[in-house]
């Protein structure tokens, strides 16, 4: 990722009523940081997905850039300022701002994250502006607050950071102090809630990276919580019955409860995605998408089996229960292919033949057991895959 680059997307966005935003830290990515391989969760060991299965009435997205952004900022080379405004730009750009907004960060993220509300505030654009003043919560993971403990996790973690750059940064600890200042004068005026974490166990057997000390802002009411890991598997649950899991799902789920269908319009109650309406997100054709993922062979019969997928809602209309059940199977493959198909396998430069097998295992068997009493078959869950593909909720190439 170029050093200039913000990676964002979308992990689960259902028309919630907040956003969630996971921002990784230092030699961190803005997927395998959160992500434990090896778990038996069904959604795999990347736990924004149980989140998403856990509190389906929020939106979740994950941010990332270049490992290369803290060790610049580390020695001097940029500033947090500049990084704060390219992650806003790109916020306002996806138009975040009409929810509530609740960080969830890691490490040298958590200082981004401030950097990024204190930005907002004293912005003079307003899409800016409406973004800082969303933000209703922050989580900070094994965050460090304070100069000595920062200048210990630079040196073990950023190659070639010298003790000469220790002195500079530690020279230079009231910039963090203010920041930590100016973010602690905020919540207080806003009643911003804020949790914390810090690690127990040392990292590579060497050091405790962020002790409670060090991770506590100082902020009323936030009390540095204890996990049982070091610095780099702090964020990485290997199930949901991990601390660090359970504590953010009861705190989410407190600051923002479910609304159930008594609490909502039963006009929307149950409204859906529209997965059978063109996603304006892609524009692209079927074949252009085909294409551009080195998958022109399948066109021919990517396009018939869409059109057979595509018939039934055009021969019984959009509200019988028939379209009911296809709308639910569309719903099941697109966040299954999302989960476990796009994200970890496309976005990482899979082959076809393992991204072939995934999709066997994790799509098309479980799905036409799943409807097997609605008569469908393995054909059609193929058939309604390429269908999201025309749709554009779906896409087989790299973003």
């Amino acid at each position: 990722m170029p050093a200039s680059t913000n990676f964002f997307a979308t992990i689960a966005a259902n028309s919630g009523t907040a956003d969630v935003i996971f921002v990784h830290g230092l030699s961190g990515d803005p997927v395998e940081t959160w992500n434990f391989n090896g778990s038996s969760e069904p959604e795999g060991g990347y736990w924004p997905h149980w989140l998403s299965a856990d509190l389906p009435h929020l939106n979740l997205y994950t941010i990332g850039f270049p490992a290369s952004v803290f060790a610049q900022w580390a020695k001097k080379e940029m500033n947090l300022y500049d990084r704060a405004k390219h992650v806003l730009e790109t916020l306002a750009s996806y138009e975040f701002g009409g929810r509530p907004i609740i960080f969830i960060c890691h490490s040298l993220g958590g200082l981004l994250v401030k950097q990024v509300i204190r930005t907002a505030r004293e912005s003079t654009d307003e899409d800016w502006q409406r973004i800082g003043a969303r933000c209703a919560s922050v989580i900070f993971i094994a965050t460090p607050h304070s100069g000595s403990s920062l200048a210990g996790l630079l040196k073990f973690f950023v190659p070639g950071f010298t003790s000469v750059h220790v002195e500079k940064l530690l020279k230079d600890n009231a910039e963090l102090a203010e920041l930590n200042e100016s973010f602690r004068a905020h919540c207080h005026r806003t009643s911003m809630a804020v949790s914390v974490y810090h690690e127990k166990h040392l990292t590579k057997k060497s050091f405790l990276v962020v002790d409670e000390r060090s991770a506590d802002p100082g902020v009323n009411g936030a009390m540095p919580i204890p996990i049982d890991a070091d610095h780099i598997n702090i964020c990485k649950p290997s199930s949901r019955d991990d601390l660090i899991y359970t504590s953010i799902r009861h705190r989410l789920r407190k600051l923002v409860p479910p609304a159930y269908p008594s609490d909502v319009p039963k006009a929307i109650a149950f409204d859906d995605d529209a997965l059978d309406e063109q996603s304006a997100t892609d524009r692209r054709d079927l074949m252009t998408k085909m294409i551009d993922a080195g998958r022109e062979h399948e066109y021919g019969f990517a396009n018939d089996s869409q059109s057979k997928f595509a018939r039934p809602f055009v021969r019984t209309g959009l509200k019988t229960s028939i379209s009911t059940t296809y709308k639910k199977l569309l719903a099941d493959i697109e966040q299954r292919f999302q989960s476990l198909i796009f994200y970890p396998l496309i976005c990482k430069g899979a082959d076809e033949a393992t991204i072939a097998t995934a999709i066997q295992v994790q799509i098309i068997e479980p799905l036409s057991e799943k409807y097997a009493d609605d008569n469908a078959t393995a054909k059609t869950v193929m058939n309604a895959l390429y269908f999201l593909t025309e749709r554009c909720h779906i896409r087989w190439d790299k973003p």
